[in-house]
C-alpha cells in the first residue's frame, strides 16, 4: 500500500504532519527539484522525520539558475503510530528552491 503525504511546490522547507501508518518498516520515497545561484556546486536536500535527518539527496549543478531534478530517494524508516512531521529542507547554502520546484513524498508500507 502507498500514500502520498506531500505534493507541494517550493520554496523549501516544505513539511506535513501525518499519522504514521505502521510499526513495521515504512519506505519513504522522495522526489524534488532544486537549483543553485552558483555554477559548479553540489545541491543537497535533507529528508527529516521529527527533526531527525533520515537521508539526503544530492546532484552536481554545473550551471547556475537551472532547475535540476534530484535523484529519487528511498529511505526505510521504522516508527510507531502517531503524528509524525516530515520535512524537506535545503542542506547547504548553495541549494535554492522556489515556486517552480515541486516536491513529492510517498510512504510505501
Amino acid at each position: 500500500m502507498s500514500q502520498v503525504i506531500i505534493q507541494k511546490t517550493g520554496p523549501l522547507p516544505v513539511s506535513a504532519v501525518v499519522p504514521w501508518p505502521s510499526t513495521d518498516t515504512v519506505l519513504v520515497a522522495v522526489s524534488g527539484s532544486v537549483w543553485s545561484k552558483t555554477p559548479a556546486t553540489m545541491v543537497v536536500m535533507n529528508v527529516n522525520i521529527n527533526d531527525k535527518t533520515i537521508g539526503t539527496m544530492q546532484i552536481w549543478a554545473n550551471e547556475a539558475s537551472m532547475h535540476l531534478m534530484l535523484p529519487t530517494g528511498f529511505f526505510p524508516v521504522t516508527g510507531g503510530y502517531g503524528d509524525t512531521t516530515v520535512t524537506l529542507s535545503a542542506a547547504n547554502g548553495t541549494t535554492v528552491s522556489d515556486s517552480n520546484d515541486t516536491f513529492t513524498v510517498a510512504l510505501i508500507f
